[in-house]
């Protein structure tokens, strides 16, 4: 049996991190063996989930996991004495949303409600996710978000009497985690401070029935699931991973799965003056580098051993931030930046780029076979601009079915805007 349950909203910013977070230190600190988890391809969430509970969270991504959705949450949930996962957007939103994930597992559902402003109206959105989770039959537990005084908690009380509250968190300015255009805060940016932290693991001791939470459990047998399938069937031994404040965008199963077939050694572009020894790939992940983008440009030293590195016809594999790097400059805030150069690219800021893509892979590559088809994402708030015509080696195609064309190759050098979820080819 897996103990666990799943943290979802009526919409995006209602509050499903901050309740997360604070569950998670709080049982933490119970002494519990917790494993966080996030719905989809979101990498800030997780971030936060491990700077709190000091447990690396996972993605959850129907879309890419497919079939083995149910093999990659049971091998970490069966590490764990419980199991919170944080959901994305509303509960129902999206072709792969919170919902179907709770579906698959057959996990309870803890629906957080943003009840400023709002009393007696609150049984009306209470009675419409319960009717649609009964279908399903989903338990459904609720806690309350941003309760202005004890006179508006027992109103809310009162009208949902026939519900299961599970819990409530004050209107306080310490609850919330502020956002920017890039998205929400990350960790290193210390908005969230640990005294913070502190304060919202007491409160939700002091306003959650956390002896209830610890109860909620799956109705599904995971028993019988077998470990997932990781489809890279390459001949390194050692892979060297970007890993800083800027390239920091990496998903914890891929990492461990990595770490499990090969050896992995970790540097960074932002200080590193040399590459780590004896290694046959380098794979740079995605992040922030516009926020860093005159650090890392001043990183001659570094830059050079990576454009050396592609010249030689190494193995080298960038996604997104990584593409960014690899680029011959980059406009940001007026100014333009050196980057390594290995692709005759100029990157300027745009609007944000967003959503799950499949890609057909168009040319033999050291780490994809010709006409292969993987599923991954894009989040990126630039686009590139070609100083050289450069021949592409991706067909991208997004859930409307636009399709267009990216993905750069040099030599041994591969690199895209799309991030790669999952090692799980759907054509195979």
């Amino acid at each position: 049996m897996v103990k666990g349950f799943i943290v979802a909203g009526t919409h995006s910013g209602c509050g499903k991190t901050i309740v997360t977070l604070g569950l998670l230190r709080a049982l933490k600190e119970k002494g519990l063996r917790i494993q966080p988890f996030k719905v989809g391809p979101d990498y800030i969430d997780t971030s936060w989930h491990k700077q709190i509970s000091g447990i690396a969270s996972v993605n959850l991504d129907l879309f890419s996991m497919e079939k083995d959705f149910e093999n990659w949450f049971w091998k970490y949930a069966k590490k764990a004495e419980i199991s919170i996962i944080e959901g994305v957007m509303g509960l129902f939103d999206g072709d792969f949303s919170t919902f179907e994930v709770a579906k698959r597992l057959k996990l309870p559902v803890l629906l957080v409600i943003d009840v400023f402003g709002m009393a007696e109206t609150v049984k009306a959105i209470a009675l419409g996710f319960k009717k649609f989770l009964q279908k399903e039959g989903i338990e459904l537990y609720l806690v309350l978000n941003r309760v202005s005084s004890e006179r508006h908690l027992q109103r809310l009380l009162k009208t949902l009497k026939n519900f299961k509250v599970l819990g409530y968190l004050p209107k306080k300015p310490e609850f919330e985690i502020p956002s920017r255009h890039l998205g929400l805060y990350m960790p290193q940016d210390k908005i969230f401070t640990e005294e913070k932290i502190s304060y919202l693991k007491e409160t939700i001791e002091k306003n959650f029935d956390l002896e209830t939470l610890l109860t909620l459990s799956s109705k599904k047998d995971f028993m019988c699931l077998s470990k997932p399938q990781f489809f890279l069937n390459v001949s390194f031994k050692k892979i060297a991973i970007a890993m800083d404040s800027v390239f920091c965008f990496y998903y914890t199963h891929l990492l461990d799965s990595l770490k499990e077939k090969f050896q992995v050694e970790f540097f960074s572009p932002l200080y590193d003056k040399n590459l780590p020894n004896n290694v046959d790939i380098i794979y740079i992940g995605g992040g922030y580098p516009e926020l860093y983008i005159e650090a890392i440009s001043e990183n001659k030293i570094m830059q050079q051993f990576i454009k050396n590195w592609a010249e030689e016809g190494k193995c080298l594999y960038a996604e997104c931030g990584g593409l960014i790097y690899l680029s011959k400059k980059v406009f940001y805030n007026g100014k333009s930046y050196p980057m390594v150069g290995v692709f005759p690219l100029e990157i300027n800021m745009d609007r944000l780029h967003l959503g799950y893509r499949e890609v057909k892979v168009l040319d033999k590559t050291f780490l994809f076979k010709k006409n292969i088809v993987f599923r991954g994402h894009e989040f990126h708030y630039t686009k590139v601009r070609e100083l050289k015509k450069i021949k592409k080696i991706y067909k991208v195609k997004d859930l409307y079915g636009n399709i267009w064309y990216e993905g750069y190759k040099y030599k041994n050098t591969i690199a895209s805007y799309v991030h790669l979820i999952n090692f799980i080819y759907p054509n195979l």
